[in-house]
């Protein structure tokens, strides 16, 4: 395929469902590359469970990319593992069994999985007689944690899923703008933008702010974002 072609081909399967590579995600999620490569591709020497996920995107030209809904769900299974030694097993049992409750193939990225959450979970807990999940499901814990991870994602009130994610103070992750790229919130102005003219500007924050139309506290909330994004780069 020409290149030109596989390009054009990428950006009508991305156009408003932002895109991101692997250490992309991890990187947001501070994930392992190696642990969100797992999830959505079988393992090189064929070990583990097989994926969880299966990516919105073809490849193209042997590259590999996911979606915002994608990346939310990463998170979601992230908090599942992280902090409740959910299994995988696990995870992937009710990941499966939640698509056909909900309807859709991002359950993680649904909002009644959380706002009625409870009962949804311990029907799927039960039904796949799965005790740990039930266990981890009947802690109150649990949803306040989630509850505080969703905070910061704000859902479509037709189709329930997820829409934009505020990552951190000032920063938003929204498919439909800068292909998903964090941006300078109610900007559209990518924050690696905002970032690299402060370095280049000798940090010289009132000028950035001028440049690009912004508050100066803008420019510090990329800038931190970015730092903190570069340095799990660098780990």
């Amino acid at each position: 395929m020409p290149l030109n072609e596989g390009v054009n081909a990428w950006e009508t399967m991305m156009l408003g469902q932002g895109v991101y590579t692997v250490t992309e995600v991890s990187r947001l999620t501070d994930l392992h590359p190696s642990r969100v490569r797992s999830w959505f591709k079988q393992r090189a020497d064929g070990s583990g469970g097989g994926p969880v996920f299966t990516s919105d995107y073809e490849s193209v030209d042997g590259d590999y990319a996911v979606s915002f809904f994608d990346l939310i769900d990463v998170l979601v299974v992230g908090t599942f593992r992280d902090q409740f030694n959910v299994p995988m097993r696990v995870v992937r049992r009710a990941h499966s069994l939640l698509q056909a409750r909900l309807g859709t193939k991002h359950p993680f990225c649904h909002n009644d999985l959380y706002t009625v959450g409870k009962n949804i979970f311990l029907c799927a807990a039960n039904e796949l007689n799965e005790e740990i999940l039930s266990e981890v499901v009947s802690r109150q814990q649990f949803f306040l944690h989630i509850k505080e991870k969703r905070h910061h994602i704000d859902y479509n009130e037709m189709s329930r899923l997820a829409r934009r994610w505020r990552i951190t103070e000032g920063v938003l992750i929204d498919p439909s703008v800068c292909m998903g790229k964090p941006t300078v919130a109610k900007t559209g102005i990518a924050t690696y933008v905002v970032a690299n003219q402060y370095y280049a500007n000798r940090k010289n924050q009132s000028l950035v702010a001028d440049l690009y139309g912004i508050s100066e506290k803008d420019v510090v909330n990329a800038v931190t974002f970015e730092d903190r994004y570069r340095r799990r780069d660098a780990a």
